[in-house]
């Protein structure tokens, strides 16, 4: 399976001399929104679709995808969305780690969100580095083994809403936030209790 680093703009880079990670490059992302100040939002997606990475020709669509699930307005004023182009595991471990150190301030409050091929994928990321994850900040994961327009829906914004406040309430208060202070959850739809994974 082809890597990214494989592409013509990082392998010059690779080739002068530098070191950067591929993921320095806006061309190996289908959404990156670092560019919103990070005190003003308070949370991050970290999202996978099913379609890994080819080749650039497969781009346009994976961007169109990613943007009807995951971009404007779905996470507006609620989390900046990261969503790279990944080719197997260790594209994956390379995008997370630049996020983790790039943009990433000690347990800012982040979400996992992955479908099909791109979910296995974060899922199992997620277990081998649970400890370091949690530490990190991440507080939800969204998982669905096939993929289907539309898995990304409110429910999750909101989970992702109430997952920060609770957060920040027991960083505050060292204890577990009382029953009855979060926003009152939208009931599941059908489609949310078909999903195989909503881990808390």
């Amino acid at each position: 399976m082809k890597h990214i680093a494989a592409t013509a703009f990082v392998a010059a880079a690779i080739l002068s001399g530098c070191r950067k990670s591929p993921y320095d490059y806006m061309e190996n992302w289908v959404i990156r929104e670092d560019a919103a100040r990070p005190f003003a939002i308070s949370a991050d997606v970290f999202y996978l679709q099913d379609k890994l990475y080819v080749d650039m020709a497969s781009v346009p669509a994976m961007t169109t995808y990613a943007r009807a699930e995951v971009g404007e307005p779905r996470f507006t004023g609620v989390a900046r969305v990261f969503s790279p182009l990944v080719a197997n595991a260790d594209d994956l471990e390379k995008a997370i780690d630049w996020y983790l150190s790039k943009h990433h301030d000690g347990d800012r409050p982040f979400a996992f969100i992955g479908e099909g091929e791109g979910g296995e994928l974060l899922r199992a990321y997620e277990e081998e580095n649970e400890d370091k994850l949690k530490k990190k900040g991440l507080v939800l994961s969204f998982y669905s083994e096939k993929t289907e327009k539309g898995f990304v829906t409110d429910f999750m914004v909101l989970k992702l809403k109430n997952a920060v406040i609770q957060k920040r309430y027991q960083s505050q208060w060292g204890r577990e936030m009382p029953v009855g202070m979060l926003k009152e959850e939208m009931p599941d739809s059908p489609r949310d209790k078909e999903e195989d994974t909503i881990k808390k």
